[in-house]
């Protein structure tokens, strides 16, 4: 089965980046420029993990996760931030976040951590 991966960052060149990584990698992708778009897009079906950057305008990425929480308990999900402290950190571990990985991460780091969050 092909996992459907949707990269939400308000970064342009990052989504289009992390795209190209896992298409490669055999991941089927689709992206969102902030937590809103990323609303619209898992309600929409078909998504098997979310990428969350944390900073993003309108709805930043722990928003964004709090409402995927509420009505899909048990979707995957992986939180990215350049700017981390242990308040982001508490909140991501209350909203079940499967992984937080700090800007910038390597490769393999974002890879593993996508196949071990799919894994569950």
């Amino acid at each position: 089965m092909e996992h459907r991966v949707l990269i939400t960052d308000d970064d342009e060149a990052f989504r289009m980046t992390l795209d190209e990584i896992l298409q490669r990698r055999g991941y089927s992708t689709c992206q969102a420029c902030d937590g809103l778009e990323a609303i619209e897009a898992i309600e929409s079906g078909n998504i098997h993990l979310v990428l969350f950057d944390i900073h993003m305008p309108r709805l930043d990425g722990l928003g964004a996760l709090e409402r995927v929480r509420r009505a899909l308990p048990t979707l995957p999900c992986i939180l990215m931030s350049a700017k981390l402290d242990e308040g982001i950190l508490a909140r991501a571990r209350q909203l079940q976040a499967h992984a937080v990985l700090p800007k910038p991460f390597s490769i393999p780091e974002l890879v593993q951590s996508i196949k071990n969050a799919l894994l569950r």
